[in-house]
C-alpha cells in the first residue's frame, strides 16, 4: 500500500461518524491546527478559533471580503461631531440562538465585558481602543463612547472580535461555559465540540437578518457545519479527494496548482491583510540586544528566493510591519535590510561576532551566536530561515511548539525570536505588537514579543489611533512603520496568503474581510 493510499485509509477511519448521513447541505471543514482553546470572541486572538466564531455570530456593522461597509445588527448609526460617540439604531427582529431578543443591552455588556480583567481578552480588548462606555438610550438604540477619537472604530465593529454575545448565556455559563458553548444571532447555531476532533454547529432556522452583500436571504442552505481538525496539509488533502471533506484549508500551493486544472476540485487564494509573516526580536535578553545582531540577521536572509521557493509565485516576499494590501501601508520598507551576507557578516564582526575555531558559529567572550527560535507556525519557512542566517555564522536552534507551550516561553520571557502574523484591514493593528502596554509579563498575555519600549512611539500609535484626517493618519503610519524599521525589532519574511481547496460540487464560499477566514452561509450545491 502507497503513502497517499494508507493516508486515505486512515482518514477514512477517522471521519466515520453519524455527522455524513445528516439530510441536508453539510459543509465539513479540515482545519490545520487542533489546539482551540475558546470560541468566545471576546477571548480570541486566533484565527483558527475565528473561523467558527465567524459562522455563530455577528456584528454591529458588516463588512464584505472586498472592504465596502453595510448594515449588520445596527440599521444605521451616527458620529458625534467630536469623533468620541457612536449611536447605533439597532434591527429590532433579531433573536439570540437561545431565544432572548437582541437588544443595546447585549451591546453594553459585550463592550463592558470586554474589560473586565477576569475574562482575559487577548484581542477584543486592543480592538475596541479607548472605550469608555456603552449607554443604553433605549432598547434599541446604544451610545459607544470613546476616551478619545478612534480612527479605527469603524472597522473595529466589523471585526469578529468585536462580535455581540448573549448575555443571559455569559450570566448562567460564566466565561469559561460560554468559551466551550457559544451563543450568538449568527447563521449557525453551536452544537458540540469534541476537543482535538471536531466542531459542530446546525443552521439558524430563524435567521433573516443577513447583511445586504450576501447573494442569500433567510436561514442559510447549508444545515450542517462541521469543523475537523487535520493538522497535516497531505492529510487534508486526501481527505478532500476521498470525500471525507469538502473544503481544506490552507492547502500547500503544489496542491493549489493541480487543482487549477481540475474537473473535481476548486482552488481560491488570497492576499491577506495586516501584519505579514514576520519575526519578532526578543531585545530583553541574548544576542538581540544589539541591534547590529538585529540587522545583520535581516540582511541575511533572501526574501525574495525564500517566498518563491515556499510558495510558488502564491506570495510575495514582503518587508515591514504591514503587507503591502494594507491601508496606509508605507512602500518606503522595501528598500530596507535588503539581502546582502557579506553586510551582515561586518555587522556581527563590528559587534565581536567571530568565527574563531571555523566550525560556522560565531562566538563572543566564550559564547555561540545561539539562538532559541520556538515555532508554531509555519516549520518549512523556519527551517528555511534556519539555513540562510548559518551562512553568517547563527546557530539558530528551531524548536516545533504548540500553541500551551508558546504561551509558556512567552511569559517567562524564554525565547529569542517568535513569529508573528494578524489579519486586520487596518494600520491600527500596529498597536498590539508594538505599543508599551502590550508587552508579557507572567499572567498576562499579550503581543509585544520584542518587548520594546519607546514612549515616542507608543505616543504616536496613540496619535494614529485618534487621528481624524486620512491624511494625517497615512502620515502618522508611516512615521510609525519607519521608527520599527529603524529600530530593527520586527522582520517580515512573506506577505500571508491564504490558500483553500472544496470541491466543486459546492459554490459560494466566500472570504471574510482580511480574506482568511471563510464564510458559509452563501454556500450552495451545484
Amino acid at each position: 500500500m502507497n503513502l497517499r493510499s494508507m493516508v486515505l485509509v486512515l482518514v477514512g477511519l477517522m471521519f466515520v461518524t453519524g455527522a455524513f448521513a445528516q439530510d441536508g447541505l453539510t459543509v465539513i471543514w479540515g482545519e490545520d491546527r487542533a489546539d482551540h482553546a475558546t470560541l468566545d470572541p471576546r477571548v480570541t486572538q486566533s484565527r483558527h478559533e475565528e473561523q467558527m466564531i465567524l459562522q455563530i455570530f455577528d456584528q454591529l456593522i458588516a463588512q464584505d471580503e472586498n472592504g465596502n461597509i453595510f448594515p449588520g445588527l445596527a440599521e444605521s448609526w451616527e458620529v458625534s461631531d467630536d469623533g468620541l460617540s457612536w449611536t447605533f439604531n439597532l434591527r429590532r427582529d433579531v433573536t439570540f440562538h437561545d431565544g432572548t431578543p437582541f437588544t443595546a443591552e447585549a451591546v453594553k455588556f459585550t463592550f463592558d465585558s470586554i474589560q473586565d480583567p477576569e475574562l482575559g481578552s487577548q484581542g477584543a480588548i486592543d480592538i475596541l481602543g479607548p472605550y469608555d462606555s456603552t449607554v443604553v438610550l433605549n432598547e434599541f438604540t446604544a451610545r459607544v463612547n470613546f476616551r478619545r477619537p478612534y480612527a479605527s472604530a469603524l472597522t473595529a465593529f466589523t471585526e469578529t472580535e468585536l462580535s455581540i454575545v448573549s448575555p443571559t448565556a455569559v450570566r448562567e455559563l460564566g466565561n469559561d461555559g460560554f468559551a466551550r458553548n457559544p451563543v450568538g444571532t449568527g447563521p449557525f447555531k453551536f452544537v458540540e465540540w469534541e476537543a482535538g476532533l471536531r466542531v459542530v454547529l446546525d443552521r439558524n432556522e430563524d435567521y433573516n437578518w443577513a447583511p445586504e452583500f450576501y447573494n442569500n436571504e433567510g436561514p442559510s442552505q447549508v444545515e450542517r457545519v462541521i469543523l475537523r481538525f487535520i493538522p497535516d496539509a497531505s492529510t487534508r488533502v486526501a481527505a478532500l479527494e476521498a470525500g471525507e471533506i469538502n473544503i481544506a484549508d490552507l492547502i500547500t500551493p503544489l496542491d493549489l496548482l493541480n487543482f487549477e486544472s481540475s474537473d473535481r476540485f476548486v482552488g481560491q487564494a488570497a492576499n491577506v491583510a495586516g501584519l505579514p509573516f514576520s519575526i519578532m526580536f526578543n531585545t530583553t535578553r541574548g544576542p538581540f540586544q544589539d541591534i547590529r545582531v538585529r540587522q545583520a540577521f535581516m540582511h541575511a536572509v533572501n526574501r525574495p528566493v525564500l517566498a518563491e521557493n515556499l510558495f510558488f509565485g502564491f506570495a510575495d516576499a514582503a518587508y515591514g510591519p504591514l503587507s503591502a494590501s494594507t491601508p496606509s501601508y508605507w512602500a518606503g520598507v522595501e528598500e530596507l535590510y535588503g539581502y546582502n551576507p557579506e553586510g551582515a557578516m561586518a555587522l556581527l564582526e563590528e559587534a565581536g561576532w567571530v568565527d574563531t575555531d571555523g566550525d560556522g558559529i560565531r562566538e563572543k567572550d566564550g559564547e555561540e551566536l545561539s539562538l532559541f527560535f520556538p515555532v508554531l507556525l509555519e516549520p518549512d519557512t523556519a527551517v528555511a530561515v534556519q539555513g540562510e542566517v548559518a551562512k553568517v555564522g547563527f546557530d539558530l536552534k528551531v524548536e516545533n511548539v504548540l500553541k500551551a507551550r508558546q504561551d509558556e516561553l512567552i511569559f517567562a520571557n524564554d525565547y529569542d525570536l517568535l513569529v508573528i502574523r494578524w489579519v486586520s484591514n487596518d494600520p491600527g493593528v500596529l498597536i498590539i505588537p508594538f505599543h508599551t502596554r502590550n508587552i508579557p509579563a507572567p499572567g498576562k498575555f499579550a503581543f509585544n514579543w520584542a518587548r520594546w519600549s519607546d514612549p515616542t512611539l507608543d505616543q504616536l500609535l496613540e496619535d494614529a489611533e485618534a487621528a481624524t484626517s486620512p491624511d494625517e493618519r497615512t502620515q502618522l503610519y508611516e512615521e510609525i512603520q519607519t521608527m520599527i524599521m529603524d529600530a530593527a525589532i520586527f522582520f517580515a519574511l512573506h506577505n500571508q496568503v491564504q490558500m483553500i481547496g472544496h470541491t466543486s460540487e459546492m459554490s459560494g464560499f466566500r472570504f471574510a474581510p482580511g480574506n482568511w477566514q471563510v464564510r458559509f452561509y452563501d454556500v450552495s450545491a451545484n
